[in-house]
């Protein structure tokens, strides 16, 4: 599980919510609110690398597993 405080809007991170396998998705909002941090984020999933669709939806964030890096 990432630490709250690193995640960024629009970066690309691995998830695991029950899918059945990690799999990529875009962190689309900023995951602090006000004073506090959002247990559930919003991130477009891209569900297709495992079979299934790609959608926007909340994720809760202890599901946010690490950043994803493009190399």
């Amino acid at each position: 599980m990432i630490n709250k405080e690193k995640l960024k809007k629009d970066k690309f991170y691995i998830i695991n919510n029950g899918l059945g396998a990690p799999v990529k998705a875009q962190l689309l909002e900023s995951p602090k609110q006000g004073r506090g941090w959002k247990t559930a984020v919003l991130m477009y999933v891209y569900g297709s690398s495992i079979g299934f669709y790609d959608e926007a939806g909340s994720v809760y964030a202890s599901d946010i597993l690490y950043e994803a890096y493009a190399g």
